[in-house]
């Protein structure tokens, strides 16, 4: 306990940027602008069961996150109540890789990214029994 009155929500701004091929063969990725590849709509929060909020900065137009797929991305995981920054992934060459609905990353994190398409940003905010818990994880959560 970091001995913060908040109720743990901690937010997470996640970069989904690929899916697990769909079996494209011979077939390179052309480096495009973001105004090609993405539209740029912010769409209003969003409360899903458990307290879970989802925001999409930044809308995907490639498949959306499915369980079983695997999953690639860049994160920023901060306290809501404080705004301090607990874990960041934002390395071009080691992303946070994981398959969706296996339990590898915490609940919240998989339920946050669930229907997002692939080049899509969204923030997720996750409360603490979607997350680390009571018990926290380190002494920053």
């Amino acid at each position: 306990d970091d001995g913060d009155d908040d109720d743990g929500d901690t937010t997470t701004t996640n970069n989904n940027n690929a899916e697990e091929p769909a079996k494209k063969k011979s077939k390179k990725k052309k480096k495009k602008s973001s105004d090609e590849t993405k539209s740029t709509s912010m769409t209003r929060e969003r409360r899903l069961p458990g307290g879970l909020l989802i925001s999409d900065m930044i809308l995907g137009t490639g498949p959306p996150v499915k369980p079983g797929k695997r999953i690639s991305l860049h994160y920023t995981g901060s306290l809501r109540s404080n705004g301090h920054v607990f874990d960041k992934n934002n390395s071009k060459q080691h992303p946070l890789v994981f398959r969706q609905g296996t339990g590898e990353v915490i609940r919240g994190l998989e339920r946050g990214l669930e229907g997002m398409k692939v080049g899509g940003e969204r923030v997720v905010t996750v409360p603490s029994k979607l997350g680390y818990g009571k018990k926290g994880s380190g002494l920053d959560i």
